[in-house]
C-alpha cells in the first residue's frame, strides 16, 4: 500500500512540473502575434480579451479610430511587415513590429512600434498591455483624421490653331435684396420685361420663411452677353443686385455646340460607371459632345491632402497627392471656317462638312439648326429643356455624323470609280440613251424625263445621267459595288469622340431592280456628310483615304495602299471638275478656285428631296481640301446646294 501511495505521489509531482514546465515555457509570441494579425485585418470583435487589466480601449474604441483613419487616407489593406522578440522573462516579453498602410491614394505609410506582453504569474495567460500607439505611433488613439480634396481646373477646347472653343469663363446672377425694394411693381415688372422672369415667381423667392432682409437672393443666371445688355435697365431699380461667378464658357456658343458639348451634374449612372475618376455627387462635368466622351482628360484627377489631428495639436500634414490639373484638348476644326460653313448654312436643315483631303483632319463640322452650350451652364430649365429635345428641327441631332441620307446623283462617283478602276469602261465608253431604262419591269428615268441620245461615260457623270450610271451598276454586279463601298471605308465609323453613324449599303443584291437604284444613290443607300466629303478625298488624296480624325494627334495610320489606280484618279477628277464648268454643278463655281464636285438629288419618301453638292478643291493657301453640304428637303443639288459651296468657297478665297 505504501508503494502504491509513493508511486502515486511521483506521478503527481512529475505531472505538476510538467504543467509548471508547460507555462514556463508557453510562447508570448503567440498571442502577440495573433493580436497584430486582428488589427491587420481590422477585426476588432471582443480583442478586449487580449488585453490586460490595465486601461486599454473598447472594441468600440478600436473600431472608431480605425475607420476615421482609414476614411480619411482612404485605407485599402493593411499588412503586418515585421515582428521579433526585443526583450523577455517570464512575465514580461517585448516585441517590435512593422505595419504598412496601403492607401487608393497616398505612398504607403509604415509603423513600427513595439507590443508589450505580461501575465501576473506563470499561470496566467499572456495579455498585451495598452501602449496607446495604434493606429499611428506617434499620435495615438485620441488622435482625429481629415482629408482635404483640391480640384483641378478643367482643360480648355481648343481649334486648330489655339483659338478657344471651350474655357474658363464667367456667367452673372441676378437677384435681389428684399430690404432694398422700395418699388415692388417696378422691380417686377422689369424682371419681367428683361428677363422673362414671372412675377410671383419672384416674389416667392424673397418672401420665402426663413429669408432675411439683407440677404442677396439670387433669382436667374445669365451670360456675360445677356448682363451687358440687361445691367442699363435694371441696375438703377432700387434691391436688384448681380454676382459674378466662374463658369464654362463657349465663345463660338451655337457653331460649335455639336461638337463641344456642354456640362452638367454627373448622374448616379456616372459615378457607378467610372469610379476611377472619383465624382462626387453634384459636381458639373461633361454631359455631351467632347466635354462627355473627353471629360477624363479635360477634367484632370482631384489632389488630396491627408491630415493627422492630434488631441492637443495643430493638424499635421502626412501624405499629399498632387492635383492632376486637366489637359487641353486641341481640335483640327478651323474656327473660321466652321464659323463660315454655319453661316452659310443659315436657318436650313442640313450639314457642312470639310476635310483636309490629304491628313483626314476635319476642318469644319456644321449642323443646323444647333444648340447654344451656354445655356446649359448652371442648369438648364425643365421647359427650355422641353422646347429643344422636341423640337421638329431635332437642334440637339448631330446631321454631318449621325444623319444617314440617300446620297442621290452624288453616289455615281463610286459606281463610275469602281467602273473604271476594274476596267469594265473607261471615259471614252460610249452610251445611247432613250431617256429611260427599263429593269425586271421597273423604269429608271432621268431628271425631268431628258434624253442624252449617244454619249460617254464622261459625259454620263457630268450630266448626271441616271440610265447610263444605272445600267454601269447592272454591269458592275452588287459584289464590286458593295467592295467599292467599303473600299471608300463608308461603312466605318470614325472614333471622333462624338456620336457617328456607319453608312449603309443596303442588300443591292437582293435584286437587279435594287442594284440598279443602288447605283444612283438611292434604295437603301444611306450615308452621312462626313462620309460624302471622305469620297472627294480620295480623289484630292491620289486615290488613298485619308485617316479621318477630330482631335490632334488622334490620327489612325494612314492606310497602306491607294484604293483606286492613279488612272481612275486622273479620270474621274477631270469628270468632276467638267461638272462644275459645264454640266449639273455650275452654280458652284468659285473666282479664283478651280472645283471639282458632283450635284446630288436625293428622292425622300414621302415626298421632297435632299439637296447634295460635294466635292474637293485647292484653298489660296495651298491646302487640299474635300467637302459635302446638305440641305434637308432643300429640292435640286444643282440649284440649292451648289449655290452655297459657291458661297462658301468665296468665302474663304476673301
Amino acid at each position: 500500500m505504501k508503494r502504491t501511495l509513493v508511486l502515486i505521489a511521483v506521478i503527481l509531482l512529475v505531472a505538476g512540473g510538467g504543467v509548471v514546465w508547460w507555462f514556463m515555457q508557453r510562447d508570448p509570441a503567440e498571442p502577440a502575434r495573433a493580436f497584430l494579425e486582428r488589427v491587420a485585418a481590422q477585426d476588432f470583435a471582443d480583442i478586449e480579451n487580449f488585453f490586460t487589466d490595465d486601461a486599454h480601449p473598447s472594441s468600440e474604441d478600436l473600431s472608431r479610430a480605425f475607420q476615421e483613419f482609414g476614411q480619411a487616407y482612404e485605407l485599402t489593406g493593411i499588412t503586418l511587415t515585421d515582428f521579433g522578440l526585443l526583450s523577455g522573462d517570464s512575465k514580461e516579453a517585448v516585441f517590435t513590429f512593422g505595419l504598412q498602410y496601403e492607401s487608393r491614394y497616398f505612398e504607403p505609410i509604415s509603423v513600427e512600434s513595439s507590443l508589450i506582453v505580461q501575465r501576473q504569474h506563470i499561470f496566467d495567460q499572456w495579455k498585451v498591455k495598452w501602449q496607446d500607439n495604434l493606429p499611428l505611433h506617434d499620435y495615438g488613439l485620441q488622435a482625429g483624421y481629415s482629408r482635404l480634396r483640391m480640384d483641378p481646373s478643367r482643360g480648355r477646347i481648343l481649334d486648330r490653331s489655339g483659338e478657344i472653343l471651350a474655357g474658363p469663363g464667367s456667367r452673372v446672377t441676378v437677384g435681389v435684396q428684399p430690404d432694398r425694394i422700395s418699388d415692388p411693381e417696378l422691380l417686377l415688372g422689369a424682371l419681367q420685361a428683361e428677363l422673362g422672369l414671372d412675377p410671383e415667381y419672384v416674389r416667392r423667392q424673397y418672401e420665402a420663411p426663413g429669408v432675411q432682409g439683407h440677404w442677396f437672393v439670387p433669382l436667374i443666371t445669365v451670360a456675360e452677353e445677356e448682363y451687358q445688355r440687361v445691367d442699363p435697365v435694371l441696375r438703377p431699380i432700387p434691391g436688384i443686385f448681380f454676382r459674378r461667378i466662374e463658369a464654362r464658357a463657349y465663345p463660338e456658343g451655337i457653331t460649335t455646340g455639336h461638337i463641344t458639348g456642354y456640362l452638367g451634374e454627373v448622374t448616379p449612372e456616372m459615378i457607378r460607371d467610372y469610379p476611377e475618376r472619383e465624382y462626387l455627387s453634384g459636381e458639373i462635368t461633361g454631359r455631351a459632345g467632347l466635354e462627355s466622351s473627353r471629360d477624363d482628360l479635360l477634367r484632370g484627377r482631384p489632389g488630396y491632402r491627408f491630415f493627422v489631428e492630434p488631441a492637443d495639436g495643430e493638424p499635421v500634414l502626412l501624405r499629399d497627392l498632387r492635383v492632376q490639373e486637366g489637359a487641353d484638348l486641341e481640335l483640327t476644326i478651323d474656327r473660321t471656317l466652321q464659323e463660315l460653313a454655319y453661316a452659310v448654312l443659315g436657318q436650313r436643315a442640313g450639314a457642312l462638312v470639310v476635310l483636309n483631303a490629304e491628313t483626314g483632319a476635319i476642318l469644319a463640322l456644321a449642323s443646323t439648326p444647333g444648340y447654344d452650350p451656354n445655356e446649359f451652364i448652371g442648369g438648364i430649365s425643365a421647359p427650355r429643356w422641353q422646347e429643344l429635345s422636341s423640337d421638329p428641327q431635332r437642334p440637339m441631332f448631330n446631321r454631318a455624323l449621325q444623319g444617314l441620307y440617300p446620297p442621290g446623283s452624288v453616289f455615281k462617283v463610286v459606281t463610275v470609280a469602281a467602273a473604271v478602276n476594274e476596267g469594265l469602261y473607261d471615259p471614252s465608253s460610249t452610251f445611247t440613251d432613250g431617256g429611260q431604262l427599263s429593269v425586271q419591269g421597273n423604269i429608271v428615268r432621268n431628271y425631268q424625263g431628258q434624253v442624252f441620245g449617244e454619249h460617254t461615260l464622261h459625259e454620263a457623270l457630268v450630266n448626271s445621267i441616271n440610265t447610263t450610271i444605272a445600267q454601269v451598276g447592272l454591269d458592275l454586279g452588287a459584289d464590286k459595288l458593295e467592295e467599292y463601298f467599303r473600299r471608300f471605308k463608308l461603312n466605318e465609323t470614325h472614333r471622333l469622340g462624338l456620336p457617328m453613324s456607319g453608312g449603309q449599303a443596303g442588300t443591292p443584291g437582293r435584286s437587279r431592280v435594287a442594284l440598279a437604284w443602288s447605283a444612283i444613290g438611292q434604295d437603301q443607300v444611306l450615308l452621312t456628310p462626313l462620309h460624302m466629303a471622305q469620297i472627294f478625298s480620295v480623289f484630292a488624296n491620289g486615290g488613298y483615304v485619308p485617316p479621318v480624325h477630330l482631335v490632334q494627334g488622334e490620327a489612325e495610320a494612314a492606310a497602306g495602299d491607294p484604293i483606286l489606280e492613279p488612272e481612275t484618279v486622273e479620270a474621274v477628277t477631270a469628270m468632276l471638275r467638267d461638272v462644275v464648268l459645264e454640266g449639273t454643278g455650275t452654280l458652284a463655281q468659285a473666282d479664283g478656285m478651280t472645283v471639282y464636285g458632283k450635284t446630288g438629288t436625293a428622292e425622300v419618301v414621302g415626298g421632297g428631296s435632299h439637296a447634295w453638292f460635294a466635292g474637293h478643291t485647292d484653298l489660296p493657301s495651298g491646302e487640299k481640301i474635300a467637302f459635302a453640304l446638305l440641305v434637308e428637303e432643300g429640292g435640286v443639288g444643282g440649284q440649292a446646294a451648289a449655290p452655297l459651296i459657291r458661297e462658301f468657297l468665296s468665302g474663304l478665297a476673301r
